[in-house]
């Protein structure tokens, strides 16, 4: 049985010739972009658009790792290649735009309201409400950004493929799945599988540490990784932050639904993950929660209330700009006396409102007994 491969290359810089190079030896394992793409085929690059930030924030899909993909993706399929993503803030253009992407090389598709139903490719799946570009395309290829991530601990391959999700029914999957991240976990690893992209390559040359995915610190990792399975780049992603996959909710979901690889059956091509085994170590922005917690039922308020983990606003640097309140699923903040409030009753702690706040003046806050055990971030 042929083993999974990951593929992973030095990079240092984003300058043009430098990541052109570093694509191609990146996909050299595989057999070149052309085992991927195919003379006349319609593809479509899926970027990290989260929000309209500029490239030096490490917030999005660096724009060189795009123009560079796109033209080597255009030039297998003899056509310009489409770009797109539903962003949590703003728009395709507005991100575009801070990123100074032109559609030269490529067609930017400002479609993120444009959606339709797309069934399900192989069984176990179910049919959703999907990006059409999606439907439109022949092939998907992912470009995530390596991230932590408030809910889910780190964003990349599988996490980013979220975005095929039109608009704010993003938001209103956040609030079916309540403050179970497990279930949650198992909604992205479905929608992933529904995307199916052919070839993920992962932007770490600059990643992100601490209060990801909107508003951490931009730290270097100084390389590209490709694979065509998202589950295991994102294992060997965890190994390489030294992170526990069992922790990590894409992953356990994928592990329990036969999709993820051994860590010892993954065939890792190029530099060895330990070569970028960062220190210090990586800064995380880990949510604890009370479902392994076992006690009366009587101590549940209490044991969340010193456990769990919540959004907190700072209000010193919010412009109150009214994003978390329109994104809330649970509709649980309110601007009251020209202050953002989170009502906590109402609150599901899905962390929507730390993803998207364009400001990053909402953290994620532990309670007592989950900052002493360091269950928190």
């Amino acid at each position: 049985m042929r083993k999974t491969k990951v593929s992973i290359c030095r990079l240092t810089n984003y300058e043009p010739e430098n990541v052109r190079e570093t694509l191609i030896k990146l996909l050299e394992p595989f057999g070149g972009i052309t085992h991927f793409v195919k003379e006349g085929e319609n593809i479509l690059l899926k970027p990290n658009f989260l929000a309209p930030k500029a490239e030096n924030t490490g917030v999005t899909t660096h724009p060189e790792i795009i123009r560079q993909a796109a033209k080597l993706a255009s030039e297998a399929a003899l056509k310009k290649v489409e770009v797109t993503d539903s962003p949590g803030i703003g728009s395709v253009k507005s991100c575009s735009k801070a990123l100074n992407l032109v559609d030269d090389e490529f067609m930017i598709i400002n479609n993120s309201k444009d959606a339709v139903w797309i069934n399900p490719p192989k069984q176990g799946l179910q049919k959703l409400h999907m990006l059409k570009s999606i439907k439109d395309c022949d092939g998907v290829i992912n470009l995530p950004k390596a991230k932590t991530h408030g809910q889910m601990i780190i964003t990349a391959a599988v996490k980013n493929t979220f975005g095929a999700i039109a608009g704010l029914e993003k938001v209103q999957w956040h609030m079916r799945m309540g403050r179970d991240n497990n279930k949650f976990g198992q909604l992205v690893v479905h929608i992933h599988e529904m995307v199916a992209p052919r070839l993920n390559i992962l932007d770490a040359v600059t990643a992100m540490e601490g209060n990801g995915p909107g508003n951490g610190t931009p730290r270097p990792l100084n390389f590209l990784m490709a694979s065509d399975n998202a589950h295991a780049m994102d294992l060997v992603l965890c190994k390489i932050w030294d992170i526990n996959p069992n922790k990590i909710y894409t992953l356990d979901a994928a592990k329990k639904m036969g999709l993820l690889p051994e860590y010892e059956d993954i065939e890792i091509c190029g530099n060895k993950p330990e070569e970028f085994t960062p220190a210090p170590k990586w800064k995380m922005a880990t949510p604890a929660g009370i479902s392994n917690i076992i006690g009366p039922k009587w101590m549940a308020p209490l044991i969340e209330k010193l456990f769990t983990t919540k959004p907190l606003i700072k209000h010193k640097g919010c412009t109150q700009c009214l994003e978390c309140k329109k994104h809330c699923p649970a509709d649980a903040i309110s601007n009251i006396n020209n202050k953002m409030i989170i009502d906590y009753n109402k609150c599901i702690s899905c962390f929507v409102c730390q993803e998207i706040c364009p400001e990053g003046t909402i953290l994620v806050h532990s309670g007592l007994l989950a900052k002493t055990l360091k269950l928190g971030r």
